[in-house]
């Protein structure tokens, strides 16, 4: 249009010339990139599952989680198979999978006493939690009695809900089955 003023471009320097130049990148290239990114993609997505974790679940918060390299301790949130804790519980509820995994925290450790009686659970003569006798669905659920005190070898797992599904149920563990240390990112 006669007359009228044309805005620069954003990316242009004075004189008229983009600072870009004449860069132009063609189909190969855009090929090559997206080649390139579906590689990525799927080189990261088979092993995703070793250091990148979702959980969907309340007994712990909601989020995702990556795998770290801190040493196991109380307090710290781990994973272990389904399948290799409640293995029966597991069965039945098809978590067969390698995938099938429990995130739970560490509550207790070696030279911990810990005591289920009935609905309560005792970590060091301290009521920690009780348990139900069966789950919102009606089935019931596992479970152990008894007192001891863990070895070294041994972990007892609670999730931070009233309701999560672990060692209340399925006992102390050892720390052989611990699959990872992990941390909240998002």
């Amino acid at each position: 249009v006669r007359g009228r003023a044309s805005k620069a471009h954003p990316l242009a320097r004075a004189g008229g010339r983009h600072i870009l130049g004449d860069v132009r990148i063609g189909t190969r290239t855009w090929l090559g990139i997206g080649a390139a990114a579906i590689v990525l993609l799927a080189v990261a997505s088979v092993n995703a599952r070793d250091w990148l974790l979702y959980n969907h679940t309340p007994s712990v918060p909601p989020g995702w989680y990556v795998r770290s390299s801190d040493e196991i301790a109380r307090g710290m949130l781990v994973t272990v198979r389904a399948q290799d804790v409640a293995p029966d519980y597991a069965a039945a509820r098809n978590f067969t999978d390698a995938g099938d995994r429990f995130i739970k925290r560490i509550a207790a450790n070696d030279g911990d006493s810990v005591c289920a009686d009935g609905d309560t659970i005792r970590i060091n003569d301290r009521t920690v939690a009780h348990r139900a006798l069966h789950d919102r669905q009606g089935r019931a659920l596992p479970h152990w009695s008894g007192c001891r005190t863990l070895v070294a070898d041994e972990v007892f797992l609670m999730g931070d809900t009233p309701d999560s599904f672990d060692s209340r149920y399925f006992g102390p563990v050892r720390a052989a089955d611990i699959e990872g240390v992990w941390r909240k990112i998002f």
